[in-house]
């Protein structure tokens, strides 16, 4: 697996990012809390979910949940998806096409070890939407669907096995050929914050990280508060103001304008 050296502030992951992004086109990100946790679903995580178990619960979304899927005739793959993102452990997991989105939910967690991980997606097989997702025996893109509320999530959906009866997931980074696919960039823990601090600067918060009333309610909470994650005064941007030109340049590149309220337009 590719690693950089510890990433110490914007700038530098600025810099880690060009130079992947130089090498490789189609790539997905992941902020992880801590190095030891596995890319792992939440199907995989603690009692392992088997093929059935999954296909049940999903089963119960169809029945009692179709009233809330804005899709008529849904695949699997659409219920998936929607019930994926409302909560339920599911084999998907979740990526940005967004580096600092990534960033933000790698430092803004308790974990002593955060991390970003960058997944080159060129050799990854893309999964149809009238595909069954229980079906593969490799990890494959999810299709992108196209009334998603969160524009830059991505997702990958993982395979499942039966070892000695018991269903058992393996891990990405443990996966026959993903080990070269993937890039990991360690963060220097006690720098979080001042990440966290850099990168609401250039509008990267709560409000814009969950994009709903939900996010905004919780960024309106730290703006009031003394919480050092949380929104800055716009007389005390000290820490991150010298980032504003090369990293705010790279922002740029993912469509994003940096506007006086913190926002995106």
């Amino acid at each position: 697996m590719n690693q950089f050296n510890y990433i110490d502030s914007l700038s530098a992951f600025t810099t880690a990012i060009e130079k992947i992004t130089d090498t490789h086109k189609t790539v997905l990100f992941r902020g992880q809390p801590n190095i030891r946790c596995k890319l792992l679903p939440q199907a995989a995580r603690g009692h392992t979910k088997s093929v059935e178990t999954e296909a049940k619960m999903l089963a119960h979304i169809a029945e009692y949940g179709l009233g809330y899927i804005d899709v008529e005739n849904p695949s699997t793959c659409h219920l998936l998806m929607k019930a994926h993102n409302a909560g339920l452990e599911t084999r998907l997991l979740d990526w940005s096409i967004n580096p600092y989105e990534a960033l933000w939910y790698a430092c803004h967690s308790s974990g002593s070890q955060p991390l970003v991980y960058v997944l080159n997606t060129e050799d990854i097989p893309q999964l149809g939407m009238d595909d069954d997702p229980f079906a593969i025996t490799q990890t494959h893109i999810m299709p992108v669907y196209g009334k998603a509320v969160d524009k830059n999530k991505r997702l990958t959906v993982h395979a499942s096995t039966l070892v000695q009866g018991r269903p058992q997931f393996t891990a990405l980074e443990e996966e026959a050929g993903m080990n070269v696919a993937l890039t990991q960039l360690p963060i220097m823990p006690d720098l979080k914050v001042k990440i966290i601090q850099e990168l609401n600067e250039f509008g990267i918060n709560e409000h814009s990280i969950y994009n709903n009333l939900f996010g905004l309610c919780r960024h309106v909470n730290l703006m009031y508060d003394n919480n050092p994650y949380g929104w800055l005064p716009l007389d005390s941007r000290s820490t991150g103001a010298e980032m504003q030109g090369e990293a705010g340049e790279s922002l740029q590149q993912f469509k994003q304008k940096y506007v006086s309220d913190f926002d995106f337009d």
